[in-house]
């Protein structure tokens, strides 16, 4: 049996029989190509990777083993495959697997940080980790191989190219300025901020890059100042609020120029002092002392000097010297204005003042305290100065006094006018107050100086009068409150004028008497008497003399003498035809009664005095005057009786009224002899005398009688609808009026009627 044979019974009967034919079995091909297929990648991952590297840090939020990057110029570099606390427990070691194309990274001058985002007042960079997380930033010079390094804690300063142009700001303190913040000159941006640190004497200092091409723009006496992100500007045209960029708002930014001529060109690594804004980086003129008797409001480094208004300069220090009681202050100016500064520049403190020695500097209240600066003519140079802390007007008064006319003004009494008040001609400032006091006749003396340029207006003739600090003026349709001025509200004044043709003297005149008002002044005649039976509403100093209703003079005096009553008035300048002997003066008041309404002006005007000229050459100064009842007649042979009463305020020229007809006046009013009753004369017409009886009632009706409910009250209108008042009377009915009265009969004056006497109804006969 053969082989073959052999095996096909084995094979029939279920064993396994062993083959062998020489070639490959295809049930291995798969596994192979696999294996080779691995083989190639694990040579090309190998091929990719480069070295390992170890970097330790402070600290290492975010970092993530297998998840956070290795970054170079923005590039995936490398990956964390651990991180690691040292075995101090102090620091962490990050391991990482660096790309094989940043194999150079791994090496002595690199450079590694974690970026991480930051957000801030001051700073705003790595935003983009918000998103994809921190990762570690890498930066290298190369150099020999290294595996360990020390990472940074923040991200390195900007590499400078070789001959970078670099500058450096020192200042006593240093805004919110950061690293990053653009750097302009007038407008573009010509470099960054470096770095900001102190220097080795503790001074904050800024170090800026300039870029090669503006280089040119650093000159030896630029001026370097931050850039206000935000500025608010109060002022009249309203509040103003500027913002100068988002990028100045989180970063800040550095603004610089230079003033005056320019210098040369500045050297890199300059010094320059940082200034605080752009108006203290102005004033880099020469630097000038000036003394002040106080330093009020003065705040070094705020405190402007301005020139016709306008900045101009700043107060550098303020130092107080005691030895010599002052204030020592140090200022500097725009370039361009060093050259008014001389031994006759005037510089004044400037602030708010309201007093009584006037009101000045009220601008200072949204401007601040300043220094104005008014140049000299022909001074010296001079970098030594004296200010003063006098206001203008105090600082004019001085010089007035030294060059001007010297008057004394007298009054009985000095209203509020206080030194240093102006003294006005049509308007115009022509003087001041010097001062107050009183002379050896216990009158008040005002001093007052008058400007050269005035004095030719004074004269004999001149009048000098209190400035009202208020006037209010009532007429048809008109109601007008005028203020003249806070000046005068608070200081008061004086004004002058020479009414008429200006009459010049021989002998210089220097004393003047004070009027109350303009219309007291301006009535310069001789002054006249009238005699009044009744001055009821004549004022001193207020109530006028009216010819054909225009003011003519003024009431000086009201005086009460033999039971009458005295008015010594004045009459303006060219109204002395008034002075005629047979010129007639008549009181004028409100009156309305059934005879009619008259002068009802006077409820705007006041009371005055209506004059009428007469036909006689002859001049007079005392007449007797009328009132405005003395042109009703009154018939000589009436009734005359007395009406007696504690007081009233009854006057003469009231009427008498029967049942709303007026019968008769009262003529006078006096005193009884005993002087404790107000007796006053009743006149009644003849044809109706025979309605007065032996108990005939008079009251006083002047006033209005309302009933409200319970409620009844009595309103007195005497003093303004019948200023004069009125009297009623009543009779009993036949059987108990009583005989018939006589002249002089006296009968008692009641305040009011009473129920009953309305109730009266007598028949009596006339007397015709």
């Amino acid at each position: 049996m053969n082989t073959e044979e052999t095996k096909r019974e084995k094979f029939d009967r279920g064993e396994i029989v062993a083959t062998h034919t020489g070639n490959i079995a295809w049930v291995w091909i798969f596994p192979i190509l696999a294996a080779m297929v691995a083989g190639w990648l694990f040579w090309k991952q190998s091929e990719s990777l480069g070295p390992k590297i170890e970097i330790t840090f402070e600290d290492a939020p975010g970092i993530q083993a297998g998840k956070t990057q290795l970054l170079y110029r923005g590039v995936k570099s490398g990956i964390v495959e651990a991180v690691e606390l040292d075995k101090d427990l102090n620091h962490v070691v990050v391991k990482v697997q660096l790309e094989a194309f940043a194999a150079e990274l791994a090496s002595k001058n690199t450079d590694f940080w974690i970026e991480r985002p930051v957000i801030s007042i001051t700073e705003l960079n790595g935003l983009e980790s918000i998103i994809q997380g921190n990762s570690i930033q890498a930066r290298t010079q190369g150099g020999p191989p290294q595996s360990q390094f020390t990472g940074l804690a923040k991200p390195p300063l900007l590499p400078l190219e070789k001959g970078a142009f670099t500058i450096r700001l020192q200042s006593q303190t240093i805004p919110l300025i950061n690293r990053g913040a653009p750097v302009y000159n007038r407008g573009i941006k010509v470099g960054v901020v470096r770095e900001k640190v102190l220097d080795e004497k503790g001074r904050p200092t800024l170090d800026l890059y300039i870029e090669k091409e503006f280089r040119s723009a650093v000159r030896t006496n630029s001026r370097f100042w931050p850039i206000e992100a935000t500025a608010l500007q109060f002022g009249q045209q309203g509040l103003k609020l500027d913002i100068a960029g988002i990028d100045a708002l989180i970063q800040g930014g550095i603004s610089f120029d230079h003033y005056g001529e320019p210098g040369a060109e500045a050297a890199s690594n300059s010094v320059f002092e940082f200034s605080a804004n752009e108006f203290d980086a102005r004033t880099c003129g020469k630097t000038f002392t000036v003394m002040f008797q106080e330093g009020r409001g003065l705040i070094a480094g705020v405190t402007k000097v301005c020139y016709l208004g306008q900045p101009v300069g700043l107060i550098d220090t303020v130092e107080a010297v005691p030895a010599s009681h002052s204030v020592k202050t140090t200022m500097r100016l725009y370039p361009e204005y060093d050259a008014l500064v001389d031994s006759a520049t005037r510089l004044s403190l400037v602030c708010p003042r309201i007093s009584l020695d006037g009101v000045t500097g009220l601008d200072t209240l949204i401007t601040g305290v300043y220094i104005d600066m008014q140049p000299g003519v022909g001074g010296e140079p001079a970098t030594e100065l004296l200010g003063r802390t006098v206001s203008d007007r105090e600082w004019q008064t001085i010089q007035d006094e030294r060059n001007g006319m010297l008057l004394t003004l007298y009054a009985e009494k000095l209203p509020t006018i206080d030194k240093g008040a102006p003294v006005l001609h049509r308007g115009l400032t022509a003087g001041s107050v010097l001062k107050k006091s009183l002379d050896d006749k216990g009158r008040s003396i005002l001093h007052i100086v008058i400007k050269p340029e005035f004095r030719h207006l004074i004269s004999v003739n001149s009048r000098f009068w209190r400035i009202p600090a208020t006037s209010i003026k009532v007429g048809p349709g008109v109601l007008q409150v005028e203020l003249e001025s806070v000046e005068a509200l608070v200081q008061g004044g004086v004004e002058f004028e020479s009414f008429g043709t200006l009459i010049k003297s021989e002998a210089p005149v220097s004393e003047f008497q004070l009027f109350d008002d303009k219309k007291t002044a301006q009535a310069e005649s001789t002054p006249i008497r009238i005699r009044f039976d009744n001055g009821r509403g004549l004022v001193a100093g207020r109530s006028e003399l009216r010819y054909l209703g225009v003011p003519v003079g003024i009431v000086e005096e009201v005086e009460t003498k033999d039971q009458h009553i005295w008015v010594v008035a004045r009459l303006n300048s060219g109204y002395e035809f008034l002075r005629t002997q047979d010129a007639v003066y008549s009181v004028v008041r409100p009156n309305i009664s059934l005879q009619g309404i008259t002068g009802l002006e006077t409820l705007v005007s006041g009371v005055y005095i209506e004059c009428s000229p007469g036909s006689s050459k002859k001049m007079a100064t005392s007449f007797v005057g009328k009132t405005t009842f003395d042109s009703e007649e009154i018939t000589p042979t009436g009734l005359s009786v007395k009406l007696k009463a504690e007081g009233s305020p009854i006057n003469p020229g009231a009427a008498i009224y029967y049942r709303g007809i007026s019968v008769g006046r009262i003529t006078e009013k006096s005193l009884s002899q005993d002087g404790r009753d107000v007796v006053l004369t009743a006149v009644i017409n003849r044809k109706y005398s025979h309605l007065i009886h032996e108990n005939t009632k008079f009251w006083d009706a002047s006033g209005l009688k309302a009933t409200l409910g319970f409620l009844k009250f009595r309103i007195q209108t005497g003093s303004v609808i019948v200023p004069d008042g009125q009297i009623c009377f009543a009779t009993p009915d036949n059987a108990a009026m009583g005989p018939a009265a006589r002249d002089g009969d006296t009968f008692p004056l009641y305040p009011e009627p009473q129920a009953d006497w309305a109730k009266w109804n007598p028949s009596i006969p006339t007397n015709e």
